[in-house]
């Protein structure tokens, strides 16, 4: 399940990456409309949110531990809260695109 996980991850970059260059060639090409541009940042946005998800999940080791409630509650990092944020602003990106 883990290796899923990853491989999921890196796929999330891979396609913001590949959503970055389709933004550069279109802004460099002038072939644009700019709610386009706006949903793929957007996209980008939630891409990189899933994948720092993916990245700070730690339910899979609770999931494999038999006693949950002995269990201390995980704290939450910044960078994980920041990408939180910027995933909900790409949600609001998109529905505006």
């Amino acid at each position: 399940m883990r290796i899923v996980a990853v491989i999921f991850q890196y796929a999330c970059f891979a396609f913001a990456l590949f959503l970055c260059y389709q933004i550069g060639a279109s802004l460099y090409l002038q072939n644009y409309k700019l709610m386009d541009i706006v949903s793929d940042v957007g996209t980008i946005l939630i891409c990189i949110d899933l994948a720092m998800f993916l990245h700070f999940n730690k339910s899979f080791a609770a999931l494999k531990m038999k006693d949950a409630s002995q269990q201390s509650p995980v704290e939450v990092s910044t960078l994980e809260k920041v990408s939180r944020k910027l995933g909900h602003l790409g949600i609001m990106l998109i529905i505006c695109g």
